[in-house]
């Protein structure tokens, strides 16, 4: 299949591009405010880049409700840190509840 993404004129019930990585990878990011305050977000746009030196990398595509930065995005900004945890079979319920 080809597909230009600024057509987007695939016939299909949803964007293609988020079906290049299968199976998609869910965990949490948990990032830390200015003020200490810890927050915990579900993701499923995450992968790594590179093993050496180790580098894991997350998309925080769209805005919060309010169309400001989404927290973990400003707390990374602020802190240049986050961790991301990988949810695990046994997870499924509190990784779907938090999604």
């Amino acid at each position: 299949m080809y597909y230009e993404t600024e057509k987007n004129d695939h016939g299909l019930p949803y964007n293609p591009i988020k079906a290049c990585v299968v199976p998609r990878p869910i965990g949490w990011i948990t990032s830390i405010n200015a003020d200490g305050l810890v927050n915990a977000a579900p993701y499923s746009f995450f992968n790594i880049l590179s093993y050496s030196p180790p580098y894991v990398l997350f998309s925080a595509g769209g805005h919060a409700e309010d169309q400001k930065e989404k927290d973990s995005v400003a707390n990374v900004r602020a802190t240049g840190e986050f961790v991301y945890n990988m949810a695990t079979w046994d997870q499924r319920e509190q990784m779907n509840n938090t999604g």
